[in-house]
């Protein structure tokens, strides 16, 4: 519980500053500001999560805290908004793109919150709905945008693989080592990724 509680408190700091940063950096553009949308959203996630209320707790005694996929149905919704602006994927194909991803984040929840063997059939779907996202984002090839693709190879895609080692999966791994990662996968994601994105535009 102290190294959980540290975690989410050190998501909760490091998300209140980069939520300053990109208010301030986004303050000259007009319209939505995505980064500071994507690090704010995270931010109360943290809060949640720091607060400790809304959890189930599995057969061994380990704490899943559900409502981080909630949240991840916001951010990484604005994330792959992002991802489809730069890659000048518009129209049809990025509404699916965005469905996708919200599809990918509640079906995630939903494997959270359940304990049964139900989890599984969430999970299953989450996953094809997450290839399917994957596929069609790397299948748009637009110049100078390759760097992107590590974010998805090396981010994105340990999310599930962190799902399944967690307690929400076959439980490997307990919940204060799953959250750390969860913690490093957000920065990378969330935070570098907004940081890459405004030297490159």
């Amino acid at each position: 519980a102290k190294m959980l509680n540290i975690v989410f408190l050190a998501g909760l700091l490091i998300f209140t500053v980069s939520s300053a940063y990109f208010y301030f950096a986004g303050k000259k553009g007009n319209g939505l500001n995505p980064a500071f949308l994507v690090s704010f959203v995270t931010l109360i996630s943290y809060v949640l999560m720091w607060q400790g209320d809304l959890t189930v707790v599995t057969g061994a005694g380990e704490p899943i805290y559900w409502t981080r996929w909630l949240f991840y149905g916001l951010s990484c919704t604005l994330l792959m908004l992002e991802i489809a602006q730069l890659k000048q994927i518009g129209g049809g194909d990025r509404t699916q793109l965005l469905y996708l991803t919200a599809i990918v984040m509640f079906t995630g929840f939903l494997a959270a919150r359940d304990l049964s063997a139900v989890r599984w059939v969430h999970f299953v779907i989450s996953s094809v709905a997450y290839i399917l996202l994957v596929l069609k984002v790397l299948s748009v090839k637009t110049p100078g945008t390759g760097w992107v693709h590590s974010y998805i190879y090396f981010g994105w895609t340990l999310f599930p693989i962190v799902f399944l080692l967690a307690p929400t999966g076959i439980g490997l791994i307990g919940a204060a080592i799953a959250n750390l990662i969860y913690l490093l996968l957000d920065i990378y994601t969330k935070i570098v990724f907004n940081m890459q994105l405004s030297r490159t535009s």
